[in-house]
């Protein structure tokens, strides 16, 4: 029990250096939370996960572990199928340095949210990191925030034939 107090302490303590370090990222971040147009706990773990990542480069587990067990619940056989498949081809990237493996039980998470609709995600993340980042090192949970929320808007919100 005492482990789960400081690593939650831990986390805590990542995210308070997180908004001391850089507040000028937060405007966007609340631009892609109204830019989606419902409050969506999801959406909200997603930003702060971004803002996080993208000071630090580390994605806190206590969030990562919220959009798991969000996943979990919403899920149905071929989503869970989906985000075994991805974790299995990402973990030894993980042991390589080439992904942090925060990155990769973020993407668990989506994938057991998303279903299949993670490829888009992960397509949308990887042209947005490669339009904007100039970087070797890419805060890839930064980008799957906006990959999340274009997502979003396009799939589940854009209807171009609606009026009212």
């Amino acid at each position: 029990m005492k482990n789960l107090f400081s690593w939650i302490k831990e986390d805590i303590f990542i995210i308070i250096n997180s908004l001391k370090l850089n507040k000028k990222i937060l405007l966007p971040i609340i631009l892609g939370v109204v830019l989606y147009g419902k409050i969506n706990i999801l959406i909200l773990l997603m930003g702060m996960i971004a803002f996080i990542d993208f000071n630090t480069f580390y994605i806190p587990d206590i969030f990562n572990y919220s959009i798991i067990l969000i996943g979990i619940i919403n899920t149905n056989f071929i989503n869970l199928t989906i985000s075994i498949i991805i974790l299995l081809i990402l973990l030894p990237y993980s042991k390589k340095d080439k992904l942090g493996f925060g990155d990769i039980k973020l993407l668990f998470g989506l994938s057991l949210f998303y279903g299949y609709n993670i490829f888009y995600i992960l397509i949308f993340s990887v042209i947005l990191s490669l339009i904007f980042s100039k970087k070797e090192k890419v805060p890839l949970g930064y980008y799957l925030f906006w990959g999340v929320v274009i997502e979003n808007i396009w799939f589940f919100n854009f209807n171009p034939f609606s009026f009212f």
